[in-house]
């Protein structure tokens, strides 16, 4: 906890309190001697005060969606309450704003009321403009006396976090017969413990169901194990290799495209394998999708990756670390922008 004491509202306080010093010792009046306590005992009691506001005082960050699009607006529910007597005129709280994925952050400083035994809602308007995971964090809160003598902070370390997912009314349509040498037989991942089926119904787990069935999001929410029932689909799967390359706003595009390709093919029920490079763990990582419940977990699990600069360093770690796949589709940036390449491997 750090504490700062304004000079200069010392230095009129001490004026002040000469003055009535003065005028007690010229007049000899009983009103400036209670003048004269008040004064003398104002910035005891307001310092005080700023104590037992310090303890009384917190914040709390609330995002009514965990999950949005991009281009939506969204916004930051911020509470500030305080149980104790004592409110507080000056106010600051720092809203730190952070795309974790780009590495994008900005800063807003509010000033907020404090109100005695209640609360204070502010909602801050949000523009999701790029995808990625958005963070929001406040570290502490920091005040001053009602005399505003001392300023005080108390740390809060709150945060808020958000999904921002492509918009997808503004996914490409596509044809999806075009990239059909991005297919590649199934039969290999099934026998790896994959499932390639699509979800029909949830119910409750019954012994000898597959653990990778098991929806657990819903389980932890229920308190019991709930499985996903599947009906099968198509034995084949369509590659697709989504490049975490270039510059931020290129691989925006390619995070949009990629989410509109994934959604093209579930919809026409072909199987998924989205792949990505990790720089971090310097591996492919892959999802099997086969619903957008699948996209969006896949989507998030990319969000912590990190961005590389060399978009030629995806295609040639496929040959030499998946030189079983024949062909793939890969999103990646052409000079017309974000684009499905169909890559056939020698």
């Amino acid at each position: 906890m750090r504490s700062k004491i304004h000079i200069i509202r010392i230095i009129a306080y001490l004026i002040q309190l000469v003055i009535v010093i003065l005028c007690y010792d010229f007049f000899r009046n009983h009103l400036f001697l209670i003048l004269m306590v008040l004064v003398i005992g104002a910035p005891i009691l307001s310092i005080v005060g700023a104590f037992v506001l310090r303890w009384g005082i917190n914040l709390e960050l609330k995002t009514p969606q965990a999950e949005v699009r991009r281009l939506d607006t969204g916004f930051l529910h911020l509470v500030l309450s305080n149980r104790s007597i004592i409110p507080s005129m000056e106010c600051e709280v720092q809203v730190v704003s952070r795309n974790t994925f780009y590495g994008a952050e900005s800063k807003t400083m509010l000033e907020l009321p404090v109100r005695a035994m209640g609360s204070f809602n502010e909602y801050i308007p949000i523009d999701y403009t790029m995808n990625g995971m958005y963070v929001f964090e406040v570290t502490d809160i920091r005040f001053r006396d009602l005399l505003g003598l001392v300023s005080l902070r108390k740390r809060v370390d709150v945060k808020a976090e958000v999904t921002v997912l492509p918009e997808s009314e503004r996914s490409m349509e596509f044809n999806t017969s075009d990239m059909s040498t991005g297919m590649t037989e199934s039969e290999e991942t099934i026998k790896k413990g994959h499932d390639f089926s699509d979800v029909s119904d949830v119910r409750e787990y019954i012994p000898g169901d597959k653990l990778m069935s098991i929806h657990w999001k819903l389980s932890a929410k229920k308190d019991s194990l709930m499985v996903k029932d599947r009906v099968a689909m198509s034995d084949q799967q369509m590659v697709i290799v989504t490049e975490l390359a270039g510059r931020d706003e290129d691989v925006d595009q390619i995070l949009t495209l990629s989410y509109g390709v994934c959604k093209a093919f579930m919809k026409d029920q072909v199987l998924v394998r989205l792949m990505w490079w990790s720089e971090m763990a310097y591996e492919f990582h892959e999802r099997q999708i086969v619903n957008e419940e699948d996209i969006i977990e896949a989507f998030q699990a990319m969000y912590y990756e990190k961005i590389y600069k060399d978009s030629e360093q995806t295609r040639i770690l496929m040959r030499s670390i998946k030189p079983e796949l024949k062909a793939y589709v890969d999103i990646c940036m052409t000079p017309e922008g974000a684009n499905a390449v169909v890559v056939e491997q020698d």
